[in-house]
């Protein structure tokens, strides 16, 4: 049969039914077939033709009505369009730098007291019938995306991307549960997770959570909730922000010169006994059982409550702040200034400018102008009344040291070193000075600052030691007494003394100068004593010289007499024998007769008189005037044969004789002679 195409009619209804087939042609063939590229996924959504979801289902699977769990690969697919309708989603990307936080729109609900969703066999949500048909649960999830690409159905869940956990080199980051077992209450910190199964078989399927970067290793170890003991050290941790709450603190710091006493806040409560009050005598006693007790309560294992016993040495710790509680205490030595730094008697100390308000809870005190390991407290000067009434300040340092050993008791004791300064030393100093004064006068007590420095010093000792505190020094900077007409007088008085002492100095000056100058008077003579010594010298070696000559004379002379007498001896022996021979010619009388010629003949004999006195009278001669004649003519002859006896053994003067003519008695006159009893130029009648 043929069929007429001019007919109008049939070329309108053959335009119409190509019109249709091509139409059927774009709708199957144009919407029906696809492309899903490298860098998408498709879902597919189901519009009719299948079972319909239970009621509260989201997502179909298994060929339910609904967007489909299942998702398309990249690649060339034909679906009727009639029932299936297709979208096409960019694949979803993780930074190197971040994480996915994923959160499920279907699944079963969330166990009750549960936060998160547990993990389940999904790969990495890529798969979203194997997480339904896991029993992935509904809500956020306790798994991640770590940095990658992922084909994950985005109907099904929601990938939220963060930045990855990242701890400086200078801090610790603590970490807070939101999900787990529930905190008992008598826990502050959580318990650490088990790392393997436990015994009890409590937790089978115990293991590391690899530093919190495992959620789901952390609940199925017997993770709590809460603050973790636990922390993190710088580095970069993938770490669900859903399931921990990260805190960045900087690292704890040690100072040089301090310890770090821990209060461990991990544990139970510490069950105290229950104890009986002590009476009011017992109680006052510091040194009582009480108090023993007390600083006894300390701990060796930090996972107990309590205060560590071991405290922290100088150097830089990752220290958990809410786990353990840190407590500073000076090592080194600890001024306490009880001063006035506005006063001009002040002694000056290296102190910023404008010394801000200390705050009792800050401690140790350091401000940028401090150096680190150096600390002090200060009070106002020592205000006291002396023994008569006058009012002083004193102004004292003292130097304390708590050693590393017992840094445990004094927080135990005291909670803070300030109130150990505040409550202990400040009030044993100030006491100590004011019984002082009140036992001495003023001035007595401005003069025994060396007294008083031992005494405070010895007592501080001695209380200190039963708080475990060591006082190593105590100065005192200097005492002002408040009523200047004390010190006036005192001043005049010195500067008396010091006139006095000067004036004494001065004249140990001028004797020194007379030393000096004497000194300098025996410089100047100095040659002449040298020559005077060295004439000396030669004098003595002259008189040596004399007396060996002398020596020599002596054993000559004495050499010449023995021979002389020799001589003599035997010239005397021949005139004995001649004087024999002539004896027994001539006889004894002759020989004598012919001796004594031969001295007259000599000389040796005188027969004529030297001296002749002649006295005349007018009645002759007389006896008187005879002897007188005689004596006269002895003291002549005794005057020329002794002339050294007239005059001191001066010149002899000559005897005058005088005889008048008339006939009258001669005047003679005698020269001087060296008597008392006859004077010069006496003169004598006879």
């Amino acid at each position: 049969m043929q069929i007429a195409l001019s007919d109008p009619t049939i070329a309108t209804a053959t335009l119409v039914i190509i019109l249709i087939v091509l139409f059927l042609a774009y709708y199957f063939l144009g919407r029906g077939v696809f492309l899903v590229r490298e860098n998408q996924i498709g879902v597919l959504i189901k519009k009719f033709g299948g079972q319909s979801m239970p009621q509260g289902q989201i997502i179909a699977r298994k060929g339910q009505i609904g967007i489909q769990a299942h998702t398309l690969m990249p690649g060339l697919y034909f679906r009727n369009p009639v029932f299936w309708h297709i979208k096409k989603f960019p694949i979803t990307e993780i930074q190197e730098e971040q994480i996915g936080v994923v959160e499920s729109v279907d699944g079963e609900a969330l166990p009750k007291a549960r936060l998160l969703g547990d993990a389940v066999e999904s790969a990495h949500f890529q798969d979203g019938e194997a997480f339904l048909d896991n029993h992935g649960k509904k809500g956020p999830q306790i798994d991640l995306l770590q940095p990658g690409k992922y084909r994950v159905n985005p109907l099904l869940f929601k990938v939220t991307a963060q930045p990855a956990t990242m701890i400086g080199p200078n801090e610790v980051a603590i970490l807070t549960a939101q999900d787990g077992a529930p905190l008992p209450s008598d826990f502050i910190v959580a318990p650490k997770p088990f790392e393997k199964p436990d015994p009890d078989g409590k937790f089978p399927n115990a293991r590391s959570h690899h530093y919190f970067q495992d959620g789901q290793a952390f609940i199925d170890s017997g993770g709590y909730r809460g603050s973790q003991q636990d922390t993190l050290q710088p580095g970069k941790y993938y770490i669900n922000s859903l399931l921990f709450t990260v805190t960045k603190v900087p690292k704890f710091e040690v100072p040089p010169g301090f310890v770090a006493v821990l209060r461990s806040n991990v544990g139970k409560e510490i069950v105290q006994p229950q104890t009986v009050p002590l009476s009011i005598a017992q109680a006052s006693n510091l040194g009582s059982q009480l108090i023993s007790d007390v600083e006894k309560v300390l701990i060796s294992d930090v996972n107990q409550r309590g205060i560590y016993d071991k405290p922290l040495t100088p150097g830089t710790y990752n220290l958990n702040t809410i786990a353990f509680t840190a407590y500073p205490v000076p090592t080194s030595a600890i001024m306490v200034d009880w001063a006035d730094a506005e006063s001009p008697l002040a002694a000056k100390m290296s102190r910023p400018e404008s010394t801000p308000t200390k705050n009792i809870s800050d401690y140790p005190y350091l401000t940028d102008q401090t150096v680190k390991g150096v600390s002090y407290f200060q009070f106002s000067q020592l205000n006291v009344v002396s023994k008569d009434g006058f009012q002083l300040e004193v102004s004292v340092r003292m130097i304390i040291r708590v050693a590393q050993e017992n840094a445990a008791f004094v927080i135990a004791r005291f909670g803070s070193v300030f109130n150990l300064i505040s409550q202990i030393v400040h009030p044993l100093i100030d006491s100590s000075f004011r019984n002082s004064a009140g036992e001495k006068k003023a001035l007595e007590f401005f003069q025994s600052r060396t007294d008083l420095q031992r005494e405070a010093l010895d007592r501080a000792k001695t209380e200190f030691e039963k708080y475990h505190v060591e006082a190593q020094n105590l100065l005192i900077s200097y005492i002002d007494i408040l009523d200047k007409s004390l010190l006036d007088t005192q001043t005049q008085k010195e500067i008396a003394l010091q006139q006095q002492a000067q004036y004494q100095e001065q004249a140990k000056a001028q004797e020194q100068r007379i030393d000096v100058e004497t000194k300098k008077a025996t410089a100047d003579k100095q040659p002449d004593v040298v020559a005077s010594k060295l004439q000396i010298t030669i004098n003595q070696n002259l008189a040596l010289a004399q007396i060996e000559q002398a020596k020599g004379i002596s054993v000559s002379t004495s050499t010449q007499a023995d021979g002389q007498s020799e001589a003599i001896r035997k010239v005397g022996q021949a005139q004995a024998d001649a004087y024999l021979a002539q004896v027994k010619s001539l006889g004894q009388s002759n020989v004598a007769m012919v001796n004594l010629m031969d001295r007259v003949r000599d000389g040796k004999i005188q027969i004529t008189p030297e001296t002749l006195v002649v006295s005349g009278g007018r009645d002759g001669d007389t006896a008187s005037s005879t002897l007188f004649s005689a004596y006269l003519a002895t003291l002549l002859q005794k005057g020329s044969a002794q002339p050294e006896s007239f005059n001191n053994g001066g010149n002899a003067e000559p005897m005058v004789v005088k005889n008048p003519p008339d006939g009258s008695p001669s005047t003679i006159t005698y020269p001087s002679v060296n008597t008392n009893k006859m004077s010069k130029g006496s003169t004598q009648q006879q």
